[in-house]
Formats: structure tokens, sequence, C-alpha cells
């Protein structure tokens, strides 16, 4: 959770998502969750940000960037230059163990920068390093887009199937004749 509060604190709407909004989700999920979430998690907790019509770019979201495995910070590093402008959900680590934390692309082949580490009470609110430094990495699981969306509703569970479009089609052509 820090680091997706990293990447909307760098988006401008750091509180789009609070705390409480993943302590509930967490409720929700096995105990297991306390030592580390994995890409499902995420995606669950997406899905119920997607649902409370929490205005995030849903399709870029959901979408792993990097489909293959990455072995250290200099194949992440030349990876994140081919990037389009924008914060993205990295979830890398060492000795299977993973973390998550934000990279900033300002175009592909322009600096790239690590947003790690965040803490309400530091003024910038988490620690800002080239990406470069991230030394501990061995092998990047998942990568994906923040991007927000605003006016962004949620249509789930709102939309008619074709059997009940007819049925009201069927019941106007009677109330008109």
């Amino acid at each position: 959770m820090d680091a997706f509060q990293s990447a909307l604190y760098y988006l401008g709407q750091p509180n789009l998502v609070t705390m409480e909004m993943w302590d509930a989700f967490e409720d929700t999920r096995p105990p297991e969750i306390q030592n580390g979430v994995t890409r499902e998690d995420i995606t669950a907790f997406f899905k119920l940000l997607q649902r409370q019509s929490v205005p995030l770019d849903y399709d870029r979201l959901m979408v792993n960037l990097h489909s293959s495995s990455s072995a250290n910070i200099e194949t992440l590093h030349d990876f994140c230059k081919t990037l389009d402008a924008g914060a993205y959900l990295v979830s890398a680590g060492e000795d299977g163990i993973g973390h998550c934390f934000v990279v900033i692309s300002h175009g592909p082949g322009k600096r790239l920068i690590a947003l790690d580490s965040f803490d309400s009470k530091r003024d910038p609110p988490m620690v800002v390093i080239p990406l470069r430094y991230q030394q501990w990495i061995k092998h990047v699981k998942w990568i994906c887009c923040i991007a927000l969306k605003p006016g962004y509703q949620c249509r789930h569970g709102k939309r008619k199937s074709k059997t009940q479009r007819k049925g009201e089609k069927r019941l106007e052509e009677q109330q008109q004749q």
C-alpha cells in the first residue's frame, strides 16, 4: 500500500485511496497477506477500488507490462527506459521476497526515478532516488501503470443483459399498442 500511496502522491491525489480502505480489504483476505501481497491480492484490491468508482484508469492498471522475468536492476532499467511518461507500480525482490515501489518515467529514454518507503510524516512523504540505485533487485515480478481517470464510474452490476433489454423493448411495444 505504501508504494501505491507514493504513486498517488506523485499524481497529485494522495488521499484518493486511504489506509482505511486497504485495512478493510486486508480483513477480507487470508492472514498470510500480513507477510506480503501477491499479484492476485493486488488485482483483487484494484477490482474493489473499481467497484467503488475510485477514478483510476483500470484498463492500464490491470495489465502487467513486464511479461518476462528480469534478472537485475540493469534489465529493469533498460525496460523502464522504453516506458511512456507516467507512474509505474513495480513488484520486485531478492530471494523470493517481494517488495513494491514506484518508478517514475519522464518518457522513453529519459530520466527514471524510484519512489519508496512512504511515510506521511515526512516531506516529501517518500524516498526519491534514481532507479539505478535499487541494486538489491534480483527479480521483477510485474509492472503496471497507475493513471488517473477523472469522472470514472463503475458499471459493474448496472448493465442489462440482452434478454433484459429485449424484455423491456417488448413491454414498451405492448404499452404503445
